[in-house]
């Protein structure tokens, strides 16, 4: 479906998480009936209660930080429970030995409840060092109680599942659950273990996701240079929607003349409803006090079909004669999703047709729109299982095109190279 212009309003749940939040190991979780379960290091064997306190864990505990090697016993394990808890089919397989851990869980869930323990206190479990559930951060901001990881309904209204930018957390490949009472983050060890964790966790929290017609909001964006700043200090550039924070850049130095290269793509998607991009230019020593920023509209960003790049002048407090200036490249894009059915006369075309469909457009179509229709092209060959026929099909004709020039064969702006790309 083509883009539009956002018009929507913000929502009132904490869309992004406070930098340095503590991050949940996803190794350490089930998806049981619809809830996201808190399992132990040995909790498929036996089952043994842990000291859940959500993601306020203290500082006694040991904590590993990210990319910290863990012992052979724990990652043993966290593969184990990784692979359990890696797709949908896996963890409603009919397996004795799943199953007696599913009942297990349930019934220590319903002991616990049944307790009537206030919600104001936590029960003291005295559990060693050694088999604490891993926290990847810990910061003394977060440590207040919070409800227990092992009772996150997906079930629930407005459950939202999303992406969470490394430079917030403090590294890669996490996610976020938001729901009414809050919103905890987890961390993966790959991109793809991220990818497919949401992907399953969503449609946990919504069976009917594919037959819903639905909003997918993205932001795409540059963040090249700034010029005329303070020289030899160091900055970031802060991204907000609507005055959340939801990425930065690194912090790097500012050269004697003033000018800044940082260089990064931000990919930021399933983005909440906003109206409008912040960047904020912040010293690194003073991250809570930008020095210059500008507020762009997203829906100036939205209204070209390709990245819009320009140089926004910041406006600054300082009153100095130079005004900061920042160079970026972005574009937003808000795409209507309709219900899958409506989609599968076109993919019943694009699998059987695909040869004609890009003979006939690769004469007529600019390169820019090429790598578009080429991506688009494979990601839905790719659901329809003819994604390899595809990219072969493709590089024959090529073959066959070319003929005797082959110093260009694949070196050129086709839709068989940018398809490989992709």
């Amino acid at each position: 479906s083509a883009p539009s212009v956002s018009t929507h309003g913000t929502s009132s749940i904490p869309l992004a998480p406070a930098p340095d939040v503590p991050v949940w190991d996803v190794s350490n979780f089930l998806v049981v009936d619809g809830h996201l379960v808190l399992v132990g290091r040995d909790e498929e064997a036996s089952c043994r209660s842990r000291n859940r306190t959500g993601s306020s864990i203290s500082e006694s505990t040991n904590l590993h930080p990210a990319g910290g090697r863990r012992d052979l016993d724990l990652a043993t394990d966290e593969r184990s429970t990784r692979g359990a808890g890696r797709s949908t089919e896996s963890e409603t397989s009919a397996t004795s030995q799943f199953s007696n851990v599913k009942g297990l869980l349930w019934k220590r869930l319903r002991e616990r409840k049944g307790r009537g323990v206030p919600k104001n206190e936590t029960p003291a479990v005295t559990v060693p060092d050694s088999e604490r559930v891993i926290s990847r951060s810990s910061s003394r901001e977060s440590l207040l109680p919070a409800p227990s990881a092992a009772e996150l309904d997906l079930t629930r209204d407005n459950v939202i599942v999303r992406p969470v930018h490394g430079s917030i957390v403090g590294e890669k490949f996490c996610f976020q659950i938001i729901t009414s009472e809050g919103s905890r983050s987890f961390g993966c060890t790959s991109l793809a273990e991220r990818d497919r964790w949401i992907e399953n966790l969503r449609r946990t929290a919504q069976p009917n996701k594919d037959n819903c017609e639905r909003l997918e909001l993205a932001l795409s964006l540059w963040v090249y240079e700034a010029r005329d700043l303070p020289p030899r200090r160091r900055f970031r550039c802060h991204l907000h929607l609507d005055g959340t924070l939801f990425a930065r850049t690194t912090a790097k130095v500012a050269g004697p003349d003033g000018e800044l290269f940082w260089g990064e793509l931000f990919q930021l998607a399933a983005l909440p409803p906003a109206r409008a991009l912040t960047l904020a230019l912040c010293r690194d020593d003073h991250p809570s006090q930008p020095v210059a920023s500008i507020t762009v509209p997203l829906a100036e960003l939205a209204a070209s079909r390709q990245p819009l790049e320009r140089w926004y002048p910041l406006s600054s407090s300082g009153g100095g004669e130079r005004v900061p200036s920042v160079r970026v490249r972005g574009r937003y894009r808000e795409v209507r999703v309709l219900p899958i059915v409506r989609y599968k006369e076109l993919a019943e075309f694009i699998t059987f047709h695909y040869r004609e469909l890009c003979a006939r457009l690769e004469p007529t179509i600019a390169v820019r729109h090429k790598e578009e229709l080429a991506g688009a092209l494979v990601r839905v060959l790719q659901s329809t299982g003819k994604a390899k026929s595809f990219l072969i099909d493709l590089g024959v004709a090529e073959l066959d095109r070319f003929d005797d020039r082959e110093a260009l064969i694949f070196r050129e702006n086709t839709l068989a190279t940018k398809a490989i790309d992709e």
